[in-house]
């Protein structure tokens, strides 16, 4: 299901980023930004890479449910997800040209639903997405723990996510593009 949920979401951004500079090449791609050795992952420059940086319960759904009888109930989850405009030196301001463009795109389109979004699981019927702040030492803690340097980046919290034993998910796979 997150998998599903990041690359629609993934998928609209780019869009919405080509369409606003005219453009036919992905800009946005759903890629780590670094291998498990710490290299930079081939195919990033010049792109906005979206990745996953955790998984959290939502404490505040858990608290306000009722767990009377039910022996697995389901849980609440935001997922934070890091859009990184990975340029090179060169082209730094291009980097923060892009990680603008992201910004404005969630401002627009601060709710995904089934309508607006194509490749959302059945599941889940709309997301709320807000921007997720990192205080300074938090930021620089994420990227060391990333693996490289600081590049141009936003974060946002895409909230309640709900996963439930008893609601049956089917795993649509997600609108990649055209492949005419």
């Amino acid at each position: 299901m997150i998998h599903n949920i990041i690359t629609s979401i993934a998928a609209k951004a780019n869009q919405y980023i080509k369409n606003k500079l005219s453009i036919d090449e992905d800009i946005v791609i759903v890629r780590s930004l670094v291998d498990i050795k710490g290299n930079l992952n081939q195919g990033i420059e010049n792109k906005i890479t979206v990745f996953l940086l955790s998984i959290e319960e939502e404490k505040l759904a858990k608290n306000n449910s009722t767990f009377k009888g039910i022996t697995n109930p389901s849980i609440n989850v935001n997922i934070n997800i890091m859009f990184a405009s990975y340029f090179t030196d060169v082209n730094y301001v291009e980097s923060l040209r892009h990680v603008s463009l992201i910004i404005d795109f969630f401002q627009r389109n601060p709710i995904f639903n089934h309508s607006n979004t194509p490749g959302l699981p059945i599941s889940v019927p709309r997301l709320h997405v807000e921007i997720y702040n990192l205080n300074m030492p938090d930021t620089m803690r994420l990227w060391g723990a990333i693996g490289t340097k600081y590049v141009p980046s936003c974060a946002y919290r895409i909230k309640q996510i709900i996963f439930d034993s008893d609601t049956v998910i089917e795993d649509i796979p997600a609108v990649m593009g055209n492949n005419t």
